[in-house]
């Protein structure tokens, strides 16, 4: 039994659907700029917010609202039904309610879009009848015989050079309202939850719901707690014409701001192949982040230190993209191993510390981040002003340290620094203060000393020089053969390609379950499946398909992130190494009494981590998603602390990772628009929500404890099939009696 849905709730969603259907918006229309638009309620009443659209009357509405009321009363009649009959019952009014408000929603946008054509018909119509001097009679006729063939978009652009001007044609922007959500929602879990008779669909749903229990409960709250502050920010945009009289229309209003603002928040990222672009471009550092936050809290490690392994990746990719010479295929993969080895060193750092001496590995990254953040200032600054004393400092530690490095080669320092490690590092430690205080001692004609880094590009601008040819990771528009920042251009894919790709992965993850052992038969079998899913697609036409691409910095680090992800949950889950660093996750001392090194685990996980984290340099340096191909100062390391919500949200699995930080782009990116949308919102709004997200993940949704603790949960499924085999019983003994 899916958790995240019990007995009583579904139906106390279809009483919210029932009360929408009186009082929400079931479509909207005519959209302004300020979110002012026309509503209309079921079946045919309209509230025009703007004070000057007709009212449209839409066909067969009255239909919809009493077969919906019907399907909602169904779904609501469960409650007093056994479950093989509520079960019945929610399958036949999820279906019905699903069909309804398919065709409730069509019915609408083909009446407007009717409307609009008719209204630029008549237009063209006028022009031919009363043609101006700069009108083309013919070339206008010729338009309207063919602009049924075409969107009326295309036609409004083509009467342009025809002499035509059209500004804006009426009942633009329909959209679905609230209660046409709320019946479809209504629908689909009803439906779903109707079909856990059938055995299969029952433990799909059940593997669903314990991941997705507790974060989708985390997002449902923290929307509704939005909610509150979005009715209380932004008042019902009304128009100079239009004026709400009655508390039904005070209602309504205050229904549909609620409604536009969350359909602006995602609608641009989901309902748009520019927007999609944009929050996958947003979600990329956020795999990367929420990977190296996750793959620490499977080993029991807190890795709060993102930020800083974030800038030492970009430090090591963009040094080897800049100077390291050779071929695209040589620089290329170098550039993206230095980002990973340079983040993974500095993610290994605090984790050899936590391992040999204890040191709580919060602090220590959280001190790193800072050594990270001024390295990059010092590396990136203006021609740098170095006291004398400073510079020879720095030399004599530099010095001391390559002969630290050269002494620990030799096997006897190596056992004696193993047997009394503290008080070698103490002698260490004092040594080299004694070192830095003798090298730093004032002597004659010690002055400022400006220094130059070659590694500097000229001017007062802090970054880098730009990277070679051969460190750059194509991006979007390169990938389908499009010069960069060339604006949206029209070309076709190979769509069967991307669902090859996509298949063979999915295989790959799911070989061991399917009976592959081994690496390479998994690999083998999964690129024949990827063959025949081409095949395939090839056959239905996806070998090349249209698209519009635009112009954006979404580059082949994100093909990366995904690559990344993948082999998290492949080392995790399918590998020995995995295995024994979940061990100590869990069970610290149960894994050593099983032959696991705890220390060894603690230094790798952080060394994972800490390279998951540096490959975010793929994006930002080597993928020119900051407007250029260089290492730059304004490298957004909070990505870092998000990672920390990422993870959070995403169960510490690399599948939910994916999924929460595209959910983070696609919020980020509706953020951008809300306030264009809205006078009174921001993208303040949009943290608030992914801060109460993470609120509730650390509260657990407020759920009991068998919806979060997998013992409970399997128990709380355990008594409840127990006494549905109880009742099956009993039905049928009473059908024989």
């Amino acid at each position: 039994m899916p958790l995240v849905i019990d007995r009583w709730a579904l139906p106390a969603l279809a009483l919210v659907a029932l009360a929408g259907l009186w009082l929400a918006p079931w479509a909207a229309y005519d959209r302004e700029t300020g979110s002012r638009g026309a509503v209309t309620l079921l079946p045919n009443r309209t509230l025009d917010f703007t004070g000057r659209t007709d009212p449209l009357h839409v066909p067969g509405q009255g239909a919809v609202l009493v077969v919906s009321a019907l399907g909602l009363l169904v779904v609501i009649s469960g409650v007093a039904l056994g479950r093989r009959r509520r079960e019945v019952a929610w399958m036949a009014g999820g279906a019905v309610l699903l069909v309804t408000a398919t065709v409730g929603v069509a019915t609408h946008a083909g009446t407007y879009r009717a409307a609009q054509e008719g209204e630029l018909r008549t237009t063209l119509e006028e022009a031919i009848r009363d043609p101006g001097p700069r009108v083309d009679a013919e070339g206008i006729e010729a338009l309207l015989e063919r602009m049924s063939e075409q969107s009326l978009r295309a036609t409004q652009q083509e009467a342009l050079p025809l002499g035509v001007r059209i500004r804006r044609l009426p009942y633009q922007g329909e959209a679905p309202g609230l209660a046409a959500f709320l019946v479809f929602a209504t629908g689909a879990f009803a439906l779903g939850l109707g079909a856990r008779r059938f055995r299969p669909v029952e433990r799909a749903l059940e593997r669903v719901s314990d991941v997705a229990a507790i974060p989708a409960t985390a997002i449902a709250l923290a929307l509704g707690a939005a909610a509150v502050v979005i009715l209380a920010l932004q008042p019902t945009p009304v128009g100079s014409g239009a004026e709400i009289e009655g508390w039904r229309a005070y209602l309504t209003g205050r229904l549909d701001v609620l409604w536009h603002s969350y359909y602006t928040l995602f609608s641009g990222s989901l309902g748009t192949f520019d927007g999609f672009v944009e929050a996958l471009r947003l979600a990329t550092p956020l795999i990367f982040t929420g990977l190296a936050v996750g793959l620490g809290f499977q080993a029991g490690l807190f890795n709060i230190g993102a930020p800083g392994q974030m800038t030492l990746g970009a430090l090591g990719a963009a040094l080897t993209g800049i100077y390291l010479p050779g071929p695209t295929w040589l620089v290329l993969p170098a550039s993206v191993l230095a980002a990973a080895v340079a983040g993974g060193a500095w993610g290994a750092l605090p984790g050899w510390l936590k391992a040999r001496f204890g040191a709580n590995e919060v602090i220590n990254t959280i001190l790193l981040n800072f050594i990270a953040s001024a390295l990059l200032l010092f590396i990136l600054s203006s021609s740098p002003v170095f006291a004398a004393a400073a510079l020879r400092i720095l030399q004599a530690l530099g010095l001391s340290l390559l002969v630290l490095a050269a002494l620990l080669l030799l096997p006897p320092v190596r056992r004696s620094a193993a047997r009394a490690p503290r008080p070698v590092a103490a002698v260490v430690l004092v040594g080299l203060l004694g070192v830095a205080t003798v090298a730093g001692w004032p002597q004659p004609g010690d002055g400022p000393v400006t220094v130059n880094l070659p590694f500097k590009a000229p001017g007062s601008e802090p970054k880098s020089v730009p990277l070679q040819e051969t460190a750059r990771l194509p991006q979007l528009p390169q990938l389908f053969g499009i010069a960069p920042r060339s604006g949206s251009t029209q070309t076709t894919f190979d769509a069967a390609a991307w669902i090859a790709g996509a298949a063979a992965v999915a295989l790959l993850l799911l070989g061991p379950k399917m009976g592959l052992r081994g690496a390479a038969r998994r690999i083998g079998g999964a690129v024949v499946f990827g063959a025949v899913a081409y095949g395939v697609a090839a056959l239905f036409g996806l070998r090349s398909q249209p698209v519009t691409v635009p112009p954006s910095t979404l580059n082949f680090g994100f093909v990366i992130a995904i690559a990344t992800a993948v082999f998290m949950q492949f080392f995790l889950w399918r590998t020995r190494w995995g295995y024994e660093l979940r061990g100590v996750g869990q069970s610290p001392k149960a894994a050593e009494y099983g032959g696991a090194s705890i220390a060894r685990n603690t230094v790798l996980a952080m060394a994972i981590s800490g390279a998951f984290a540096g490959l975010t340099a793929t994006h930002y340096v080597l993928g020119g998603a900051l407007d250029d191909f260089a290492l730059r100062q304004s490298l957004p390391t909070n990505d870092g602390f998000d990672g920390i919500a990422v993870a959070l949200l995403g169960a510490n699995n690399p599948i939910g990772i994916v999924a929460a930080a595209f959910l983070f782009g696609v919020l980020k990116n509706g953020g951008a628009t809300l306030n264009i949308a809205f006078s009174d919102l921001t993208r303040d709004v949009v943290n608030m929500i992914l801060a109460l997200v993470v609120l509730f993940i650390a509260a657990k949704g407020f759920l009991p404890g068998r919806f979060s603790d997998p013992i409970k949960r399997a128990a709380a499924r355990r008594r409840k099939r127990d006494g549905d085999d109880d009742g099956v019983a009993s039905d049928l003994e009473g059908e024989g009696g």
